[in-house]
């Protein structure tokens, strides 16, 4: 792979919270009867009591990638350890590993094995690189579906709309403790987060950060919820973003497992040069 297939490899596994002009939201959903009105606190309670809660996690997926000019399969593993570490191994179609990715707090490692490179460092390059801003708290609740962990909550208020709960906050910062040291701008998000009324499960969420340009857009739709171990997972996830050009992203995910013993392997290989 050239230099270019590493950029979209890597916009391709960041790409649940590359642009934080962001909206995302589920398949359209129609309810008979009208839904009772709750307050922000009933309602930020009950999406805590019920979103995905593990030690650990692991699945298989597949991904389809296609932007004005190329669509890419893959298919591969992912797994979690909670709020520490995010672990991805990507395979195309031949079956042989392409790629691997390792995700901490506070580092990125990926190395490429098709054209024997890798990198190794801090989230500030990934984001000179691809022109965005990501952490590990917004990554890994886009890949379960639960609320950023890591950020406090400032002005809110709860509503409904066309069937949902909408809860919006208007001021999000991270956690004293979670921010690093050195790190100067903690970043203020605004976020809206639409829960459905059955189970209180996130059905759609609007992520910006404050000043960001408005023509970028982020659309998730998650659907077909799963039963692992007596928690709902979304199996399946469609990310449409639309920014200086757009992309579509189609995620399924299959054999979900919930707090199994889990390894993390990974070495970089002393011949492979640094793709940055």
């Amino acid at each position: 792979m050239n230099n270019h297939t590493n950029k979209i490899l890597l916009l391709f596994l960041f790409v649940g919270i590359l642009i934080l002009g962001s909206s995302c939201k589920s398949k359209k959903h129609v309810l008979k009867t009208s839904i009772k009105e709750y307050g922000f606190s009933y309602l930020y309670a009950r999406l805590l009591d019920n979103q995905v809660d593990f030690n650990s996690l692991s699945a298989k997926f597949t991904m389809v990638y296609v932007d004005e000019k190329s669509k890419t399969n893959l298919r591969g593993q992912l797994r979690i350890k909670n709020d520490s570490l995010i672990w991805m191994s990507i395979t195309p179609a031949l079956g042989i590993e392409a790629a691997r990715l390792m995700l901490t707090n506070d580092s990125i490692k990926f190395i490429n094995r098709l054209n024997k490179t890798y990198f190794s460092g801090r989230y500030e390059l990934i984001d000179s690189v691809l022109n965005t801003t990501i952490d590990y708290s917004l990554l890994q609740s886009m890949f379960v579906g639960n609320d950023l962990a890591q950020y406090d909550i400032n002005k809110f208020r709860s509503s409904v709309d066309n069937g949902l709960y909408r809860m919006t906050i208007r001021e999000r910062k991270k956690i004293r403790k979670y921010i690093k040291r050195g790190e100067i701008d903690t970043r203020v998000l605004v976020q809206q987060i639409w829960l459905e009324p059955e189970t209180f499960r996130i059905a759609r969420i609007d992520v910006k950060e404050r000043g960001e340009n408005e023509n970028k857009k982020l659309q998730v739709y998650y659907s077909d919820y799963i039963d692992v171990d007596g928690q709902l997972f979304p199996s399946k996830v469609r990310v449409d973003i639309t920014s200086n050009k757009s992309i579509l992203i189609n995620v399924s995910f299959s054999k979900v497992i919930i707090n199994s013993p889990l390894s993390f392997p990974f070495k970089i290989p002393k011949k492979y040069e640094n793709m940055f």
